[in-house]
């Protein structure tokens, strides 16, 4: 028995001597500069740097970059790339790069818009769920934003002499607007006195585990396939917690609509459908188009599970994100007294009147917090590519980053071209936001925050070069909600209060970790004082 075990355990480490030798000497992405001990194994590399080093493996690949060039070996079977030529061709309409199932398995759910991998099944569930936040559509929530917007600034009168968390503030304004769009009911988080619900503390509580998932395979399908099989008590984990309580939102909302709705049968799903045309009262446009057999062609009705999942990812996308692009946003702006100053005077000019609601249709029409970069153009503006942007706001979302990435795409049969050589099928590119967005070969002086670089008349072609919201096919869904919640709410912001940051803030209050969205490591408080004219 002893020398069968001796033997085992030599045989074990003679083979993995012998892997190691391959995927550091004779790997096919042997070739490209990187750590050695990521050739070795992608599990530890990732866990040193996003869980020892708290989340931080972004700024080692940036630093690098700035090494080695822009093309860096990060894993076993894994190339990063910081070329933005590369990234549109990996992420065009119609191409053959896939998501990598490994990894978004784990920062996302199989089959909902984010993480599906197939890309007939993803065009479907796409089209299902378009209509939900499409340009035209935001027409119809702008007055959700609206009404949020006044009353959150109607919590800031409020407790005008004390400042305010605009970290905790900027979450619920945001979660409370997507939970209204997506779930059919506001979850009343701007309405708490400390902003917060227990939906959204499970979120957060959630990306708290975002890594371990993509840097431990294994261990994760077995944490994932437990947790779907025992009640939550007994497997307390945040990301446990969150989907059930989605889960159960789905089954009371379907209960509410649908009176003989108790399973999967068929007939409950036939009066439910009926139901979304007939019905009145609070409903959910995400749910109502998941639950339409009819809306395109080859969608399947999905589980009330395969519901919650989706509304999981929507929550998340809609809510975090945005949020994070206006902390940034308020901080870069009053930390800049330029343009402070430029936008104010914008918004005193446009909307004398202190106590005037500036909508969604008005605030997009100003020049600086909007920039008209060809203003003599008839511009579609859902469309065209030379559509008016916002200036303030777009350099807020190049320098907020609210996704910093890294993003894998699985090279396709045939292989792929890049600098040269071949890179074999299998292989995973990914490509990073915050990198690209501060790339200086495509960026005049990249760490500025300088909202005029977007006011000139090369902003279409500036344009195809930020990576926030993503391109092609798998582009943000919630692009053009994120645009109208930043629009209306700085605008109204600044036009009616003095916004200062607390003195004790420093740079500081503004770094961050990446737990698959930016994680600010502390909260930003600021001063408001309501104007008087």
């Amino acid at each position: 028995m002893l020398f069968t075990w001796t033997s085992l355990i030599v045989a074990v480490g003679i083979a993995w001597v012998v892997r190691a030798i391959y995927n550091i000497y004779f790997h096919p992405l042997s070739r490209y500069p990187g750590p050695k001990v990521a050739a070795l194994s992608n599990a530890w590399w990732e866990w040193y740097w996003n869980y020892y080093q708290n989340g931080r493996m972004i700024f080692e690949i940036e630093r690098l970059h700035r090494k080695h060039g822009s093309v860096i070996r990060i894993g076993v079977n894994d190339l990063h790339v910081s070329d933005m030529h590369i990234y549109q061709d990996i992420n065009k309409v119609n191409t053959d790069f896939r998501k990598d199932a490994g990894f978004y398995q784990f920062i996302s759910f199989p089959g909902t818009s984010i993480g599906e991998t197939d890309t007939a099944k993803h065009r479907i569930r796409r089209k299902v769920l378009a209509p939900a936040l499409s340009g035209t559509r935001i027409q119809e929530l702008a007055p959700i934003v609206e009404r949020k917007t006044q009353q959150l600034l109607a919590r800031f009168d409020d407790s005008a002499r004390a400042p305010v968390c605009v970290t905790s503030a900027a979450k619920a304004f945001t979660m409370d607007i997507i939970s209204r769009i997506v779930l059919g009911q506001e979850l009343g988080c701007v309405a708490r006195s400390d902003y917060r619900s227990e939906l959204s503390d499970n979120l957060q509580a959630a990306f708290s585990t975002g890594w371990i998932g993509p840097s431990f395979p294994t261990l994760s399908a077995m944490a994932l396939w437990i947790s779907r099989r025992v009640p939550v008590f007994l497997f307390p984990m945040p990301h446990v917690k969150f989907r059930k309580s989605c889960i159960g939102i789905t089954h009371a909302y379907l209960k509410r609509f649908d009176s003989s709705y108790s399973d999967r049968s068929v007939e409950p799903i036939k009066e439910y459908a009926a139901s979304i045309k007939t019905s009145r009262g609070e409903r959910s446009p995400v749910i109502d188009m998941l639950m339409d057999p009819n809306l395109v062609p080859g969608h399947k009705l999905p589980t009330v599970e395969e519901i919650g999942d989706e509304l999981i990812m929507l929550l998340t996308a809609g809510s975090d994100t945005s949020s994070n692009a206006m902390i940034s946003g308020i901080y870069f702006i009053c930390r800049h007294g330029v343009v402070y100053k430029r936008l104010f005077d914008e918004l005193k000019s446009a909307f004398p009147k202190l106590d005037q609601v500036i909508t969604y249709e008005k605030a997009k029409e100003l020049p600086y917090l909007v920039s008209k970069s060809i203003p003599q153009l008839t511009i579609d503006w859902w469309t065209d590519s030379i559509a008016l942007k916002t200036a303030v706001i777009r350099e807020t979302l190049r320098l907020g980053h609210p996704l910093p990435g890294r993003l894998p795409r699985t090279v396709p049969e045939g292989g792929y071209s890049l600098h040269g050589g071949l890179v074999p099928p299998g292989v995973n590119i990914h490509t990073s936001a915050y990198i690209l967005n501060r790339h200086p070969d495509i960026w005049e002086k990249p760490n500025d925050f300088d909202p005029t670089r977007w006011l000139g008349d090369d902003v279409a072609a500036l344009d195809k070069q930020s990576a926030t919201f993503g391109r092609g096919a798998r582009q943000c869904l919630g692009k053009d909600l994120a645009w109208c919640e930043l629009w209306v709410l700085l605008a109204n912001l600044f036009r009616r209060f003095e916004v200062s940051l607390t003195p004790e803030c420093d740079e500081k209050d503004m770094e961050w970790v990446d737990i698959i969205l930016v994680h600010f490591t502390e909260k930003l408080y600021a001063n408001l004082v309501k104007r008087r004219e």
